[in-house]
C-alpha cells in the first residue's frame, strides 16, 4: 500500500490522527495568544464588549484563512492545482484557530447581556484565555500519557512562557 504524503512527510493513519490533533492544538494555542494580545489592548482602550467580539471573531477568521492559505501554497505549487481533499484537510487542521476564539468570547457575551459590566467582561475574557493556555497544556500532556502531576507541572511552565510571550507582544504594540 502506498503511503500518503502529508505536509510534513509520510504518515500512516495513526500518525495522521496524531498530527491532525497536534495541528489543531497548535492553532488553538497560537490563536489564544493572539486573542489575548488583542484583549489586553482592547481592555486598555476600554472597548465595549460588542466591538471586542467583532474584532476577535474577525481576527479569528482572517488568521484562519491566512493559515489555510500558507499551508496550501506549497501543496498547490508542488502539484500544480488545488485538490478539494487537500483544502478540506488543511482547513480542518487549522480549525483550532477558529474554535479557540469561543473561550474569550463567552465572558464578552455575558457582558453584552448585562450579566457582567463591560470592564469585568474584558478582564474575564483575558482570564479565560490565560486559563485555556494551561488547559491546552494539560490536555496535550495527558494525551501524551503523562500523569496528572507531571502534566500540571508542564502546564505551569508553559503557562509562564505563554504569559511571557503575551507580555512581549503587548510591550511591542
Amino acid at each position: 500500500a502506498r503511503s500518503e504524503l502529508g505536509c510534513y512527510g509520510p504518515a500512516d493513519m495513526g500518525d495522521r490522527e496524531r498530527i491532525h490533533r497536534e495541528r489543531v492544538a497548535a492553532g488553538a494555542i497560537y490563536g489564544t495568544v493572539v486573542y489575548l494580545t488583542i484583549l489586553v489592548l482592547l481592555e486598555e482602550d476600554r472597548t465595549d464588549p460588542e466591538d471586542a467580539v467583532a474584532i476577535l471573531v474577525g481576527t479569528a477568521v482572517v488568521f484562519w484563512l491566512a493559515h489555510v492559505y500558507a499551508h496550501l501554497v506549497p501543496r498547490i505549487a508542488a502539484e500544480g492545482r488545488l485538490r478539494t481533499g487537500h483544502f478540506l484537510e488543511t482547513a480542518g487542521d487549522q480549525v483550532g484557530i477558529l474554535t479557540a476564539v469561543a473561550i474569550p468570547v463567552v465572558p464578552l457575551i455575558l457582558a453584552m447581556l448585562g450579566l457582567l459590566d463591560d470592564r469585568a467582561g474584558l478582564r474575564a475574557a483575558i482570564a479565560a484565555g490565560v486559563l485555556s493556555l494551561a488547559g491546552f497544556a494539560v490536555r496535550e500532556a495527558r494525551a501524551a500519557g503523562l500523569g496528572w502531576g507531571r502534566s500540571l507541572g508542564i502546564a505551569a511552565v508553559l503557562l509562564a512562557a505563554g504569559i511571557g510571550l503575551l507580555w512581549l507582544e503587548v510591550s511591542l504594540h
